[in-house]
């Protein structure tokens, strides 16, 4: 009796080895919390860990945000559904928010055509020259993306070097 207890002790040690089930992390339990088949409920992602994922999205709308590693929202993250994302994790861990380029260009409704739609660099400030592409009319624009007076340049005109305009 003794050897078959032993065996099944050392069996059972062995079935588990080292998955241990650990405790359910924050993220767990709130993606776990969403019940399943709810349509267009909103359900964390969680990495291996069982950490938040850096980024979250609501997936039956495509609306997508930041979160620190509690989960927590980060303000000026939130990127419509048809809008560039913000990169939420980079090397040394900072999160840029979006900048007033990025809101002003992100603010503009998808659909209508002809619309302006302010253009951005990769810092996400302001070209220093802004056109509407619909009609090809161009200007430049200072830092805070304000129209520089006398830079107008309407289709079919030789366009303004802006960079020597803004300074």
């Amino acid at each position: 009796m003794a050897i078959l207890t032993i065996i099944l002790l050392v069996s059972t040690a062995f079935a588990l080895g080292d998955t241990m089930i650990r405790p359910k992390t924050p993220c767990e339990v709130a993606r776990d919390a969403v019940p399943h088949g709810l349509v267009g409920a909103y359900i964390p992602t969680c990495d291996a860990a069982g950490q938040y994922t850096p980024e979250q999205c609501w997936g039956s709308t495509g609306y997508c945000w930041c979160v620190n590693s509690s989960g927590q929202k980060i303000p000026g993250t939130e990127t419509p559904p048809g809008t560039a994302r913000i990169i939420c994790s980079t090397q040394n861990g900072a999160i840029r928010p979006k900048t007033p380029c990025e809101d002003a260009r992100d603010a503009v409704p998808h659909g209508p055509i002809g619309a302006y739609i302010p253009t951005c660099d990769a810092a996400g400030q302001y070209t220093p020259k802004q056109c509407w592409g619909s009609t090809g009319y161009c200007w430049c624009v200072n830092s805070s993306g304000q129209k520089i007076p006398g830079t107008e340049s309407p289709p079919g005109t030789a366009r303004i070097i802006c960079s020597t305009q803004s300074k």
